[in-house]
Formats: C-alpha cells, structure tokens, sequence
C-alpha cells in the first residue's frame, strides 16, 4: 500500500485546496441548440432567452407574473395577445419548414370558445393557427390550403381549466403531430400552407381569445421527437435545455481564478 510521508500529505492537501478554490468560479454552459429559435421563460419579462432576439411585446396592460408549472407564468387576460414580430430566424414561411411549437397551458376559460394558442397574421396569409376550444376541450391546428382547412386537430374532452397541460405541435413535412402532457394524440398527413406571415401573436384578440396563464413558450425549425417532448413534459424547458440532445455541456474556464 503506498503511503504518503507527513511533507507530500501536506502538499497533497494544499493542492487540493488551490484546485477547489479555483473551481468555485467555474461555470457550465449548455452549446446552444442552433434550431430553438423562440424561448420565453416568462420568468420576469417576454425577452427571448433563445438569443435570437425575438421578444415578444404585450398588446394591452402590463406584464402579470403568477406561480408557473415550473418557476413563473404569464397571466393573460382575454384579448391581450403577446406579439412578436417575424425574424430571419422566426420568419414568415415557417410552418413551411419542419418545426415545434411547445408550451405550458393553465386555461381559465374566460376567454371565448376558440382562443389562440398561436396565430399568424394577416388572414391572406398562411394564418397558421393553433387553437384551444374551451367548449370542447380540444386543439385545433389550422391555416389557409386554398381556403381556411383544418390540418390536425384532437379529439374533445382533453383539455379542462384551471390545469396545466403541456402542448407540442410538430411538423417534420410529412405529418402534423399534436401532443398533450408528452403522449401523441393526433396526426395528419402534412399540408403546405400559403406562408408569407407578417406577425405572430400569442394568447389570442378580438372574438378568439385566450384566458390563463402560459409558461415556456418555445419555437424550434425542427421536430421534436417523442423523447425530447416526454422530457419537457417530466422536468421542463430549463432542464430539458440543459441536456440539449444536440449540445454538449462546455466548460467556461474564462472564469477560473486565476490569481
């Protein structure tokens, strides 16, 4: 057995204690995911936590922060949409492209019968919407074919108020997927819409609005698979983020002491 001698212990020890104090500055990163482009924590403003900058602006009152499925949520009132403007990264023929669309839900059903969990303006063109029917308990995703189509939508009886669901929407251009708390509940054959979309709003206006609280809203330019959407819906946005499946977890070492 190798025994250290009472000069090498003592050596031995003062290292140890260099090495630990240095590490106490040292910071993890997540290498971002390059097709998240929309993230809103709703933590405490409607900035874009993506780097993208695509912040969201609310239409009417002030920002109300309630408890949140995980940390903080926004609280909207009918007709008081977020509104975020199109992006080279969040840009008009998105929905042309594979995507995600995922976010928490706390309905209150104060609002009207179909509310906007997301809309895409003007009606000209793609008007992408995903919808939450109050009256049935179910999501409808909508956009113009030709004319106005229904492109995935679920049975009734999902969703009540006044309780957290986590919804996903995906499409990979071959099939619309709608999930609800991380199980597939309908799919349908992918259908090109018309694109060309000037504005984006979440939480709905006018006579389709959404009443409630949202937590976690984000937007990726690809499919999420099941795995991924069954881990947002067990341990959230921030910790799914922090084992993004395409990234790495990266030392920071511009920040380890160096004096």
């Amino acid at each position: 057995m190798f025994f250290l001698n009472h000069k090498m212990k003592k050596l031995f020890i003062l290292l140890v204690i260099g090495i630990i104090s240095s590490l106490q500055t040292l910071s993890w990163s997540v290498e971002p995911d390059k097709d998240l482009v929309l993230y809103l924590p709703m933590e405490k403003d409607l900035l874009d936590a993506s780097g993208n900058k695509n912040d969201g602006e609310l239409a009417n009152g002030k920002v109300s922060l309630q408890k949140g499925k995980f940390g903080k949520a926004i609280e909207l009132a009918a007709d008081q949409p977020i509104v975020i403007e199109p992006s080279d990264s969040l840009h008009g023929d998105i929905f042309l492209e594979p995507f995600t669309y995922t976010l928490w839900i706390n309905p209150d059903f104060k609002g009207t019968e179909w509310g906007h969990l997301w809309r895409s303006l003007p009606g000209a063109s793609g008007h992408n919407t995903l919808f939450l029917n109050s009256a049935q308990g179910l999501l409808s995703f909508r956009g113009v074919v030709g004319g106005w189509s229904v492109l995935c939508q679920t049975d009734g009886g999902l969703v009540k108020k006044n309780t957290w669901y986590q919804v996903t929407l995906t499409s990979d251009t071959k099939k619309f997927r709608i999930y609800l708390n991380g199980k597939l509940e309908k799919e349908d054959d992918y259908q090109d819409t018309k694109g060309k979309i000037a504005e984006f709003r979440i939480g709905g206006s006018a006579n389709e609005t959404y009443s409630g609280l949202m937590d976690d809203v984000a937007f990726y330019k690809r499919a999420l698979d099941k795995d991924e959407i069954k881990s947002i819906t067990n341990s959230g946005m921030d910790a799914f983020l922090s084992v993004a499946s395409k990234g790495k977890l990266t030392l920071n070492w511009a920040t380890i002491k160096t004096e």
